[in-house]
């Protein structure tokens, strides 16, 4: 019997969510490609939906689990590292104007100790939610089934559902932090560990349009009061944590197995570290040589097509480290693994001795 094949619709999702994180960052330079009811239009439908892409990639996260390895975190480390360090010198290749003196310095001090600086927020937070990991598991498997229902749902309501409706913040930070990201994660964990109802496929897509809707119109026309600026598209709130659900649920009932987006799936991380600078750039470069003209709709499908650009780009160069320097790093780091893990047994054989 031949070697099973892994399901492609978790991957496919997070190919998915990658383009919906890269596209929000480009979304930004919208009023380069289109204007008026165009723009309009399209930035509503694109923040409508765009800022559910970290909410998915993290209820995948929660819906697998994550094992904590030192070798894993090391790994994706080095890969966080290499990554930063080529995406400053990318910076200070295309844009060297704004790549000098103390700009270039905290750049390459940040892409040093990526982490700590929190040079990429999400990412800073994955690691810090990959080692709390072990932790949280064994919390979650001690909580029974009601008891873990009610935390999420406590937890839900003061940090997602309350800021949706009033603006004000217990923890100010539109969702992107650690706080929210284990929420997510446990609500990962609590879709794997029992079968909840769903809706039939008709409703689950109606209802789902209906909160892109509502995302979009907030969006476009938020509530403005004194210093309050209020709108729905955030990473915690409620009609995003839902939408993401939705969308979840509806790509777990696909399967299909597919090489290509197993082998693509594998260098998101790549696109995380690159994507908002390559952006940055792409668009610097446009807007020097004057290419960006505004042109309808035309300009939207311009600015999807770049977004896809960009991702592919991101993607390959993920995948050609790997190849270059992939054996290498496994090696070093199996072998730094089994030196530590060789003195800390000799260690507590020591203590047992004495």
């Amino acid at each position: 019997m031949g070697q099973m094949k892994r399901n492609s619709n978790f991957e496919l999702l997070r190919l998915i969510s990658m383009y919906m994180i890269v596209f929000i960052h480009a979304n930004m330079y919208l009023p380069y490609f289109c204007q008026g009811r165009v723009r309009f239009f399209f930035n509503g439908l694109a923040n409508g939906i765009c800022n559910i892409g970290v909410t998915c990639f993290i209820l995948i996260s929660g819906y697998f689990g994550l094992q904590f390895s030192l070798k894993k975190l090391w790994k994706m480390e080095c890969m966080m590292i290499s990554f930063s360090l080529l995406e400053t010198l990318i910076l200070y290749i295309l844009m060297p104007q704004e790549m000098q003196g103390t700009v270039l310095l905290e750049q390459l001090i940040k892409s040093c100790f990526p982490v700590i600086t929190r040079k990429y927020w999400f990412y800073s937070c994955y690691i810090c939610l990959f080692c709390l990991s072990t932790y949280i598991n064994k919390f979650i498997d001690w909580l029974k089934k009601e008891e873990f229902g009610r935390l999420l749902g406590i937890l839900l309501l003061f940090f997602s559902v309350f800021p949706s409706v009033f603006y004000f913040e217990i923890i100010p930070d539109n969702g992107k932090g650690l706080f929210q990201m284990i929420i997510i994660y446990m609500l990962g964990r609590y879709l794997r560990k029992y079968e909840i109802r769903s809706l039939s496929k008709g409703w689950a897509i109606t209802l789902f349009c209906v909160l892109w809707l509502v995302n979009g119109i907030s969006h476009e026309i938020p509530i403005s009061l004194g210093g309050i600026y209020h709108h729905l598209c955030k990473d915690n709130s409620i009609t995003n944590i839902i939408m993401a659900i939705i969308l979840f649920n509806l790509v777990s009932k696909w399967t299909f197995q597919s090489d290509m987006i197993n082998k693509l799936a594998k260098y998101v991380f790549a696109v995380f570290a690159l994507n908002n600078s390559l952006v940055s750039a792409v668009m610097h470069l446009l807007k020097q040589r004057e290419v960006l003209q505004p042109s309808g709709g035309m300009g939207a499908i311009a600015l999807m097509a770049l977004v896809m650009g960009i991702m592919i780009f991101c993607i390959l160069i993920g995948a050609l480290r790997e190849i270059l320097i992939g054996k290498i790093e496994n090696k070093i780091l199996n072998h730094l693994v089994e030196m530590i893990m060789s003195n800390r047994n000799m260690l507590k054989w020591k203590r047992g001795m004495e």
